[in-house]
């Protein structure tokens, strides 16, 4: 079996299940809907917008669809990446793939692949729901392709990690769970960001240029929020040296190294006697051989 065998396997078996279908038509609905009764605040009951202005308009709503967007591809991420591994071994198939010529690399790539091609339906989807957005005027296409290039490294990110935890843990629901909670962790840092943003801006002097803290950089939604305008948080940059560069790219590099790092650390976990595994089945053939060894 090759890489591309054991990604068209997975590809169809994903695809053929209800479960995917009705996981982007739910997806779709609930963006929809959200957008809809938003705009239905927005206009009186002859139909008429308010004073409020359509760009106005378009901006809040661009802001609602891309926060709930990025909640979602972090809660719904892990349900597709958690329990790839472990679930082969809980169907007793994993051990095919062993006997198979699939390398430790092929086998992390083709489930890794597998499991975020579902998340990038979801963002795909979900484009003709921002294309709206232009309508109302308020959002550049600058901003829109930014915070979409932040959707697919926090996908890209939860994804390789959640596979990690599959080949860590030996049960799918435990490794489900501490996908989530991490990614709950992650997620509330900016509450405690939002104080550190309150004391800095206090002390900060008043001619000094808007900055963003350099703690807040690795964070989805600080990310995603460097990429709104500047009346809703966007625009600020992080200084490194003499250099002013954008939250979200920053987050994109960071997020790339993560992704390698968990990358490396599946593949040393997702097959036996390879190095991250080579001290447990060195003990455990030393326990064996002291069992088998006859007393004199």
């Amino acid at each position: 079996m090759t890489f591309l065998a054991l990604l068209t396997k997975e590809l169809r078996l994903r695809m053929r299940r209800e479960r995917t279908i009705w996981v982007i038509i739910v997806y779709i609905l609930l963006m929809g809907l959200l957008g809809w009764f938003f705009i239905g605040r927005f206009t009186d009951y002859n139909g008429f917008y308010n004073s409020n202005g359509l760009s106005d308009t378009g901006v809040s709503l661009y802001v609602l669809l891309s926060m709930v967007q990025l909640l979602l591809i972090v809660f719904i991420t892990p349900a597709f990446t958690a329990t790839t591994v472990n679930g082969e071994k809980e169907r007793q198939t994993y051990d095919l793939l062993l006997c198979s010529r699939l390398s430790a690399f092929s086998l992390v790539s083709g489930k890794l692949a597998a499991g975020l091609m579902n998340a990038l339906l979801l963002i795909a989807a979900s484009v003709p729901l921002f294309s709206l957005v232009f309508f109302f005027g308020g959002i550049s296409p600058g901003q829109v392709l930014s915070a979409l290039v932040v959707y697919l490294a926090t996908a890209l990110v939860v994804g390789t990690f959640g596979l990690f935890c599959s080949t860590v843990f030996s049960r799918p629901a435990v490794s489900t769970a501490i996908a989530y909670m991490a990614g709950v962790i992650w997620l509330i840092i900016p509450l405690m960001g939002i104080a550190i943003d309150f004391i800095w801006a206090s002390v900060r002097p008043a001619s000094s240029p808007n900055q963003f803290p350099f703690i807040l950089v690795w964070n989805p939604v600080e990310a995603l929020i460097s990429t709104y305008p500047t009346s809703y948080g966007g625009g600020l940059a992080v200084t490194l040296g003499h250099l002013k560069v954008a939250p979200w790219l920053l987050y994109t590099l960071l997020d790339v190294l993560a992704t390698i790092v968990f990358f490396t650390l599946s593949t040393w976990t997702v097959k036996p006697g390879l190095p991250g595994n080579l001290l447990l089945w060195g003990r455990g053939e030393m326990r064996r051989g002291e069992s088998e060894t006859p007393a004199a």
